[in-house]
């Protein structure tokens, strides 16, 4: 069964970029902005994060907040400098990974396996 993958950005280009660096054959990639998440969660969600105290960043706070999607996985797509990443409550958490701008393919798929399959 093949993984569910939500990419959100506010940002349209950002989210059509992002859907197309996803594997093809073993993911279903969705897209949707800040205020249009769909009813149904994926597996993993790609959140490109342009800043702090941005509808994105409320969007991962509100996926934290909230026990029905507290432990889906959350990929950050950034080109903020780490030291501003790290700093924020959420970066800590086992289920959230930062991938820095410009993302590369490889990485994107290596680390959505890392966070689906933490023991291996």
């Amino acid at each position: 069964m093949p993984t569910s993958v939500l990419v959100v950005a506010s940002d349209a280009d950002t989210r059509s970029r992002l859907a197309a660096l996803m594997p093809g054959d073993s993911v279903v990639t969705t897209t949707a902005a800040p205020d249009s998440l769909p009813a149904e969660m994926p597996n993993i969600f790609v959140i490109a994060l342009p800043g702090l105290e941005t509808p994105e960043e409320q969007v991962i706070e509100r996926l934290r907040a909230d026990g029905a999607t507290e432990a889906i996985p959350i990929i950050i797509v950034s080109a903020l400098p780490m030291v501003h990443l790290q700093s924020v409550p959420y970066a800590s958490d086992w289920t959230i990974a930062i991938v820095e701008e410009p993302v590369q393919a490889a990485v994107l798929a290596d680390t959505m396996q890392f966070l689906l399959n933490p023991d291996g």
